[in-house]
């Protein structure tokens, strides 16, 4: 009686351990994948709406060929993870940028995350980057980049709160010539990617 105890608790915990690792992986879907191999500024170049991110497969680069963006939040910070082929900063000064929420009139989005990375083509001396509401004025908010993770504290906008949501998140990834925001600026569109899966928070 004690053995049949002792499996049913083992395979009690057993459960549990499968469905928290379940549940992990679950929170941890990317919101946007992209192919890789296709950051070559042919698709969408100049406009990076995303209509067409991914039909070309002709890849010239791999700091600017994006992979994933992964959302997630805790009580304080919203997170996004940019997954690239390989890790900025390159030769050539690279820019992401993230955007959600769009506002219904054809393009315009009201949400924007930017990161600029140092390279020959501008004067960065490291990685920097931004919040944007463009619905409510667009002032640059700087906000925290660690690699190609940036942290955004939720208190920073209503569309932050919990039961909110992120939607239609799309990205890019472009060269950033000249200085610090605003003086620099995107110069081509590497890679983009189409529009992606909502993200609401939870908590």
């Amino acid at each position: 009686m004690k053995r049949i105890g002792s499996i049913a608790v083992a395979l009690g915990a057993a459960t549990i351990l499968a469905s928290s690792t379940l549940s992990a992986a679950a929170a941890s879907k990317p919101q946007i994948e992209d192919p890789v191999g296709d950051a070559n500024f042919v698709n969408d170049q100049g406009t990076g709406d995303g209509s067409t991110g991914d039909q070309t497969a002709a890849d010239a680069g791999t700091v600017s060929d994006l992979e994933a963006i992964t959302f997630s939040n805790d009580a304080k910070n919203l997170t996004i993870l940019i997954d690239t082929e390989a890790a900025p900063p390159a030769t050539t000064g690279i820019g992401y940028r993230v955007r959600v929420n769009p506002d219904g009139t054809g393009g315009t989005y009201c949400l924007r995350f930017e990161a600029y990375y140092p390279g020959a083509n501008n004067a960065l001396t490291a990685a920097e980057a931004y919040f944007f509401d463009d619905c409510a004025g667009g002032e640059a908010v700087p906000i925290e980049v660690l690699g190609t993770q940036l942290s955004i504290p939720r208190k920073l906008n209503k569309a932050f709160a919990k039961g909110a949501k992120l939607a239609a998140p799309q990205a890019q990834a472009f060269l950033y010539s000249g200085s610090n925001y605003p003086t620099g600026a995107p110069t081509g569109y590497a890679d983009t990617t189409k529009v992606g899966t909502d993200y609401a928070f939870k908590k």
